[in-house]
């Protein structure tokens, strides 16, 4: 019998017990919307990461509005909603911020509800037993059945085949086994027992998705599934005021920029990928034409005046991917301390990798890769609260991922040792919800070669 019991909260407000800068340096308003129905969303929660730790910046209201301040050094915005898809937005200030503040529109992609037989989000794991026996109360030997199975990974909103590495973690034999999608983005599996199956799926250009699947079904039926992606989006918000039109050209697609509702002179849009396009904003006699080099998350760039034959000029805002400075892990031996890696941290329940948690092992990666003699030790903790045998898989769990993470990048497997001992040796007491922060980790220990 196998008991699964996961407690998920999303994107706690709490800064990991270090100082946060929250000095205020660029004003952001907008609303959040339903990524299918374009519906508004209230309650949807913002938060911006820095370097240091995490600050709330407020939540959307009536008709899906926010309104905030990003502190100095934000490199993520970070939004959560009951029932919906965590949204992570890149964001890299520039030295020059706008006077005003800009208005962004954020789309939302609900979430896959926990059901048997078919792939969820480990963020809506339930409490779980599975029973030893076949549906019909029989107890048969899973060997003799098997769940057939075809996976189709798509774009969430767009619904088109993605190329992607799709990983299964198998709960009853701790056994890893990763399968690249066909050109129809589809790949198949039997299953040929009972067992609580954690996949993680990760595509160029978009967010991984980490779920958990409950096979129960073994009559040897094909079962069809669909994997939905969230595109690492790109935001792009244009101020200018007195315009009549925005829009997008590229070699592909023309893209309509939105006007943001109660924000005048402000133009938004979602819709775009990463790349040089042509941007043309309409006036009531004139046209203005500028190219500018999206990157993904936040871009914005303000238009003062409608005068034509601008320079080329890129955005303001841009991030190509945040810069997040976690730890100085030199690649230089007379610099690195093999004590100084910081901990890789996770949300309560969830052996998911944080954006934060994979500068670091980035980072790791370029040290050991300079290092070919170095081995690494992973060692997977928890907090204390709930059963402790689920918290020893869910260890085990952080330790594993983390390994994945490295090796996925080349670090070959002989180089790691892991392990994961659950609560049993707490950084700080289990006393307060801060202190449990701190126990949710993965800590590295570099064994250098004598």
């Amino acid at each position: 019998m196998i008991r699964l019991t996961l407690l998920f909260s999303v994107f706690p407000l709490l800064t990991y017990a270090q100082q946060v800068d929250t000095s205020a340096c660029l004003q952001i308003q907008g609303s959040v919307i339903d990524y299918a129905t374009h519906q508004p969303l209230t309650a949807a929660r913002l938060v911006a990461q820095t370097a240091t730790g995490r600050v709330p910046i407020g939540s959307s209201g009536e008709s899906g509005r926010f309104s905030g301040a990003l502190p100095c050094g934000t490199t993520a915005l970070l939004i959560s909603r009951t029932d919906y898809r965590n949204q992570i937005i890149p964001v890299q200030l520039p030295n020059e911020l706008p006077e005003k503040p800009i208005g962004i529109l954020i789309p939302l992609v609900p979430v896959d509800k926990q059901n048997k037989n078919t792939p969820y989000l480990q963020t809506e794991q339930t409490s779980y037993v599975q029973s030893d026996r076949a549906s019909d109360g029989r107890s048969v030997p899973d060997s003799t059945q098997r769940q057939h199975n075809t996976f189709v990974v798509t774009d969430a909103t767009q619904s088109t085949p993605l190329p992607a590495l799709v990983c299964f973690f198998f709960t009853k034999t701790g056994i890893r086994n990763c399968l690249n999608t066909n050109q129809e983005g589809q790949f198949q599996i039997d299953f040929d027992q009972r067992d609580i199956v954690a996949l993680e799926v990760t595509a160029v250009g978009y967010q991984p998705y980490a779920g958990n699947m409950l096979v129960e079904q073994l009559d040897g039926r094909l079962l069809k599934h669909t994997i939905k992606l969230q595109r690492e989006l790109t935001l792009l918000t244009v101020d200018a005021p007195g315009a009549s039109q925005c829009e997008l050209r590229s070699k592909t697609q023309t893209i309509a920029l939105t006007p943001l509702s109660g924000y005048a002179g402000q133009y938004v849009t979602y819709d775009p990928t990463p790349e040089p396009v042509e941007l043309i904003i309409s006036y009531q006699t004139k046209k203005v034409t500028r190219t500018i080099d999206l990157h993904a998350g936040l871009n914005f760039l303000t238009v003062t005046q409608p005068l034509n034959n601008l320079p080329v000029i890129p955005p303001i805002l841009g991030a190509a991917a945040a810069k997040t400075v976690v730890a100085d892990i030199s690649v230089g031996p007379a610099s690195f301390k093999p004590d100084s890696i910081p901990m890789i941290y996770f949300e309560q329940s969830s052996y998911r990798l944080r954006p934060d948690s994979q500068e670091v092992l980035t980072q790791v990666v370029r040290y050991l890769n300079a290092h070919p003699t170095d081995s690494l030790q992973i060692t997977g903790h928890t907090d204390n609260v709930g059963d402790p045998r689920l918290n020893q898989a869910l260890s085990e769990n952080r330790a594993r991922v983390t390994a994945t993470f490295l090796t996925d990048r080349g670090i070959p497997e002989s180089r790691l040792t892991k392990a994961g001992i659950g609560s049993s040796q707490p950084i700080v007491p289990n006393t307060t919800e801060a202190n449990r922060v701190i126990n949710r980790r993965v800590s590295l220990k570099l064994i250098t070669a004598q």
